[in-house]
């Protein structure tokens, strides 16, 4: 068989690939994440790029990019959307006005009696659900490069006047009242609800915020709202964690003498802080919403609910209008693994099974990692401990974390906030210092080091290390 070949095919020879993430997504959210940044996003993307690929990693699917194209995709939307305060205010009034019709669209087919309906009229609101979910994961991707790029930036100017004006001791607490969102995300508000109560729930509480908050689980098409014995389990994470007030970072602008460009800067730094964390309420809460539309499409075309997110969106279209049959045997060859990227049509095409190897060469994306003994990264709660690694690839791996084991991860969610608490410490690949991992090694006291990149190929479960969440460096211990 004859793989079709790639949009970038005369670039292979030049594209230096850097991986953006790895998460747990099916075919069609990794489909969206691909769209977002080419050209059919060009009017919200200045500069929008073909050289992307999604690829197998364990059990994620990550996304790859050229490096060049990469840097001047980044560029381009902070000169558009965040070079000044006026320009985010912009960019955030088109953010919440996509995410709310998202969402009310999703609400709008959480009301409707989908089983009265023929194929016809479920293709149609399943297109206007895919078209409304684009325009709003246009900004919910941009956001989530932005807010790297913009808390990056804040860090280094912030960290210019604590050197200035030697203030190295209070780094911690300016790092944290920087970016400390003035607006609570749901994963916020629902741990403030929870430490406003003091760790006591009464049951008609718990009710309450089980309906309120049970969506957040929702990362995809192929995952379940929270179980009540899951969110029960969840809130006694949340209910133990020990909160000091954190002072204002407006009450650290006289002593740091700041500038007023450079104020402005980290202002917009704070701000984009909620805007990070909104975007996955939209998102988690529109998959929630509309499960119902999964469902009775996966129903018709003879499949389960969870199988329905290994479809590319133009297969489900074409099997409600009865053009194809997909058998099961290729879904649960893309459950273990897919490669996802435009071909030489501008058309999306998936690969999987034993082509997935054979693709990958082509691409020159397959790696010999280095026998590295230490791991470098950026310190976003401060602390050194010592302890073995557990490695946790996803939601089934979290089991396996003990009290006071390292746990490494490729990013961390709501899902992972358990395991959290009994770790001694949290190291993930990806990150900086808003990312979820950072937060919350910060609230819980726990020492983190993100963005190490490699952290959970270079290391494996056992491994006896010392994290120095000090000067942001990994030592293994055992050799």
């Amino acid at each position: 068989m004859k793989l079709p070949q790639p949009i970038f095919k005369k670039n292979l020879p030049i594209i230096s690939w850097i991986k953006i993430y790895a998460r747990e997504y099916g075919v069609q959210y990794s489909e969206m994440a691909i769209l977002c940044l080419s050209p059919k996003a060009k009017y919200h993307v200045p500069k929008p790029s073909v050289m992307q690929v999604v690829i197998p990693e364990g059990n994620n699917s990550a996304f790859y990019i050229d490096k060049t194209s990469w840097n001047e995709l980044v560029e381009s939307l902070n000169n558009k959307y965040t070079s000044h305060l006026k320009k985010l205010a912009g960019y955030e009034k088109e953010f919440n006005e996509n995410g709310k019709k998202y969402v009310n669209l999703a609400q709008q087919i959480s009301k409707t009696d989908l089983k009265k309906i023929n194929n016809k009229q479920l293709k149609e609101i399943f297109l206007n659900y895919q078209e409304k979910l684009f325009a709003y994961s246009v900004f919910a991707w941009t956001s989530f490069i932005l807010n790297n790029y913009i808390a990056d930036k804040a860090t280094r100017i912030l960290d210019s006047y604590i050197k200035k004006h030697s203030q190295e001791n209070l780094r911690q607490d300016l790092i944290d009242s920087l970016f400390k969102p003035e607006k609570l995300a749901a994963v916020l508000l629902l741990q403030k609800e929870i430490y406003e109560r003091k760790g006591g729930i009464k049951s008609a509480d718990f009710n309450k915020l089980f309906k309120k908050y049970r969506w957040l689980s929702c990362l995809d098409i192929h995952n379940k709202p929270w179980t009540r014995e899951e969110f029960k389990k969840h809130l006694k994470s949340l209910g133990i964690v020990s909160k000091e007030k954190t002072k204002s970072f407006y009450n650290y602008i006289d002593d740091l003498n700041i500038r007023s460009d450079d104020l402005s800067y980290l202002k917009m730094a704070k701000r984009f802080v909620y805007i990070k964390d909104a975007r996955d309420d939209f998102r988690r809460y529109g998959v929630f919403l509309a499960s119902a539309l999964f469902r009775e499409i996966a129903k018709r075309i003879g499949i389960k609910r969870e199988e329905l997110s290994y479809l590319k969106s133009q297969e489900v279209i074409e099997c409600l209008d009865g053009r194809i049959s997909v058998p099961k045997k290729i879904i649960h060859s893309r459950k273990k693994g897919f490669v996802l990227y435009l071909n030489e049509s501008n058309k999306l095409t998936c690969i999987h099974g034993d082509n997935i190897s054979k693709i990958l060469k082509s691409f020159n994306l397959f790696h010999n990692d280095e026998n590295i003994k230490e791991i470098i990264g950026m310190v976003a709660s401060k602390g050194k401990v010592t302890g073995n690694v557990v490695i946790i690839k996803g939601i089934k791996d979290l089991s396996k974390v003990k009290q006071g084991d390292i746990l490494v991860a490729i990013t961390t969610h709501p899902d992972y906030v358990s395991a959290m608490k009994k770790a001694g410490a949290i190291i993930t690949d990806e990150g900086g210092i808003t990312s979820h991992a950072a937060i919350v090694s910060r609230e819980f006291g726990l020492p983190c080091i993100v963005g190490t990149k490699q952290a959970t190929k270079l290391l494996k479960d056992g491994d006896r290390i010392f994290v120095d969440a000090i000067i942001g460096k990994i030592k293994k211990l055992n050799n």
